[in-house]
């Protein structure tokens, strides 16, 4: 697509004349004032919010090609920046994305060594909600009728451009590294489908792709906290996680690795992951949430945090197992509702647009594999009631209790298959 926003582009093209910018000349640590100037471009109102399937976030993704090929990346894509894939469902104003695309932008950093032909991937979403009004209206939004999307999710976007930056200086030490795909999704705001895509249509073997690392939601800290989710993973991933911490940041870990964003599509696919999350925030999905709101400095606190933990990473010499890792307070919709206890033993594939909710793993010893059910599965019916996504399946499952017996209906390689499930307490889980 051919770039057509001219505001935008010489900003783009102000930032690449940016002393220090160019791998292997600049500093080798985080800048606030770059942090702050690629949040600043991606929430301009010519990009109007970066709604999926829109021409605005069509013209971020030529922006951040733009930036990856000055930092010295490789394009990742057989010689090109970008991953199209098609969009479905609605977007965030109902708007039908169906027959429409969006593009995954990536770039490959080489690593050495032995452990050359291993690969991390480094992510954020890029996407956000777009405008207020749906509207192709050439003339960009006014303050107010667009959601910038600064700390959801420029954050994440900028401090990926600082860690390429910081991982590309010459002066990393000697040694095997793995190499890196930096990646900025789209569609996550629309259900994860740039990394559901991605993650189906990997650049590189699949097998050779050791971890991956979401930042989203990062640009400001209460009282210095940063959560990090998905330790539990793979079994270095504690150790790493806490020896990354220079002592600047309290860390909030979860064993766990599903979170809503972009590493469930990773882990789903039996991918180690970890994601780097910087809490709530009184601006969410607001208009308000504009670029003066970000806290920079705290941002070059988890940039050089994370640059800290992709180097360890990149440099251990052994396998990095996937491990299923349930999450206790995993829930749908938020609703109240009777039989919280009851225990059924699966966890969500958000990584594909479906009627019904989709099994991406089955806990060894849960209700459900007892009874037979298998990643893959389609559920479709749960003791008589119809099951259309996760969280109609959520309330079919409060409205029984422990120790029930409930019919599951399954779709499953094309047929439909019924089973039996005894359900359990989720104090047995332990």
């Amino acid at each position: 697509m051919k770039f057509k926003f001219a505001p935008v582009l010489l900003a783009v093209l102000s930032l690449l004349c940016w002393p220090g910018l160019v791998a292997g000349t600049e500093p080798v640590s985080p800048s606030t004032d770059l942090l702050q100037y690629r949040c600043k471009v991606l929430t301009d109102p010519e990009l109007a919010g970066r709604g999926s399937g829109t021409p605005e976030v069509e013209a971020a993704a030529e922006t951040l090609a733009v930036w990856m090929a000055e930092l010295g990346l490789e394009p990742a894509f057989d010689g090109s920046w970008f991953q199209e894939f098609p969009l479905s469902g609605e977007g965030w104003t109902g708007d039908d994305l169906s027959g429409k695309t969006s593009r995954n932008v990536a770039g490959i950093l080489p690593g050495r060594g032995r452990l050359a032909h291993r690969y991390v991937v480094v992510g954020a979403h890029y996407d956000h909600l777009g405008r207020v009004t749906p509207t192709d209206g050439p003339a960009p939004p006014a303050p107010g009728e667009f959601y910038p999307g600064a700390n959801d999710n420029t954050s994440g976007v900028s401090i990926v451009f600082e860690m390429i930056r910081l991982a590309s200086a010459p002066d990393r030490g000697a040694g095997d590294l793995r190499s890196v795909i930096f990646t900025n999704f789209s569609g996550e705001e629309v259900g994860l489908q740039g990394s559901g895509f991605m993650v189906s249509h990997l650049p590189v073997d699949p097998d050779r792709v050791d971890a991956m690392i979401n930042l989203d939601t990062v640009g400001q800290l209460n009282a210095d906290r940063l959560y990090v989710s998905g330790v539990g993973t793979t079994p270095s991933f504690t150790d790493r996680v806490h020896a990354a911490n220079a002592g600047d940041l309290e860390l909030s870990l979860a064993p766990g690795g599903w979170s809503g964003s972009d590493h469930m599509s990773f882990n789903t696919r039996e991918i180690p992951v970890l994601f780097i999350f910087g809490g709530a925030y009184p601006e969410y999905n607001r208009p308000t949430d504009d670029w003066p709101t970000l806290d920079y400095p705290a941002m070059a606190k988890v940039t050089a945090y994370t640059d800290r933990l992709l180097h360890s990473i990149r440099q251990d010499p052994d396998d990095l197992p996937w491990i299923m890792i349930a999450e206790k307070n995993l829930r749908a919709d938020g609703e109240e509702g009777q039989n919280r206890d009851t225990w059924f033993g699966s966890l969500p594939d958000f990584t594909t647009e479906i009627k019904g909710y989709k099994l991406a793993g089955v806990f060894d010893g849960s209700p459900a594999a007892m009874a037979g059910l298998q990643k893959g599965d389609v559920l479709v019916g749960l003791g008589g009631s119809e099951v259309e996504d996760l969280a109609s399946f959520t309330r079919a499952l409060r409205s029984h209790g422990p120790g029930d017996l409930v019919e599951v209906r399954v779709e499953r390689d094309g047929r439909l298959m019924n089973f039996t499930v005894v359900l359990g307490d989720r104090s047995d889980r332990e």
